[in-house]
C-alpha cells in the first residue's frame, strides 16, 4: 500500500508544487449504493508509471453519479496531502487509526504545495504534456461520510476547507508520479477556500439532511 505521511497544513515556499500520485477506480457497490470513491494508485514515488488522462479524466476511472460527478468541468478531482494529518486525527479519535493510501479520499491527483487558499477558479495546471484549468471546490456527500467512518466527515470538510478542487483537463496527455507542477495563475478573482466559505452556510443545511 502506498501511504501519504501525515503533514502540517501548510504549503512551504520553498519547495515546489509536485504531484505525488495519480489513481482511478471503477464504480463498485457500497453499502447500499453505488461509487466510486475507492481508488487505486496507478502511478506513484515508488512506481513513477505514465497514466493517460483525457478531457474526462484519468483513464480507466469511473463516476456512479455522473449528473453529479465527472465531465469536462469536473473530469479530475485534486486534493493536497497536506490534510491527510488533519483527517488520521479525526479517524484515529474513533479508533480508525489504519494508514490512509493516496486516493482515500476519492482522489485522482494527490499533490504537495498547493492549497485551497493559494489556488482560484481559472488557475491553469501544467504537469508534464497535461494542461489542466481549477473549476470550483468538491463537495462532500454522504459517501465521504461512509468512506471516513464517521457522520459528521462531509460537513467537516466544508467547515475546514480541505475540499480539493476539481480541474478541467485542457490538454490531453499523460501523468507521472514525481512531476512538477506549475501554476498560471488566472483572474484570481476568489481563491478555491472563499468560494468554499461562500457556499458553507447553504452546504451545512444540505448536509444536515444525511
Amino acid at each position: 500500500m502506498h501511504q501519504a505521511p501525515p503533514t502540517p497544513d501548510h504549503r512551504p515556499d520553498h519547495e515546489p508544487a509536485r504531484l505525488l500520485a495519480v489513481c482511478a477506480g471503477p464504480v463498485t457497490a457500497f453499502r447500499h449504493l453505488q461509487s466510486a470513491i475507492h481508488k487505486q494508485v496507478l502511478s506513484s514515488l515508488e512506481q513513477p508509471l505514465p497514466v493517460a488522462v483525457d478531457r474526462l479524466g484519468v483513464r480507466g476511472d469511473e463516476q456512479a453519479e455522473t449528473g453529479i460527478h465527472g465531465g469536462p468541468s469536473k473530469a479530475v478531482y485534486m486534493a493536497p496531502v497536506e490534510h491527510w494529518g488533519f483527517w488520521q486525527q479525526q479517524r484515529a479519535q474513533i479508533g480508525r487509526d489504519e494508514p490512509m493510501a493516496y486516493g482515500f479520499v476519492g482522489e485522482n491527483l494527490t499533490v504537495h504545495g498547493l492549497l485551497e487558499a493559494s489556488v482560484c477558479a481559472g488557475d491553469q495546471l501544467i504537469i508534464g504534456d497535461v494542461r489542466l484549468q481549477i473549476t470550483e471546490p468538491r463537495i462532500p456527500c454522504l459517501k465521504f461520510n461512509w468512506r471516513m467512518g464517521y457522520a459528521k466527515a462531509a460537513k467537516q470538510m466544508i467547515q475546514s476547507g480541505r475540499s480539493g478542487w476539481y480541474c478541467a483537463v485542457l490538454e490531453s496527455g499523460n501523468l507521472i508520479a514525481g512531476e512538477p507542477i506549475t501554476l498560471l495563475p488566472g483572474r484570481q478573482l476568489m481563491s478555491i477556500a472563499d468560494q468554499l466559505r461562500l457556499q458553507q452556510r447553504a452546504l451545512e443545511r444540505q448536509l444536515d439532511l444525511f
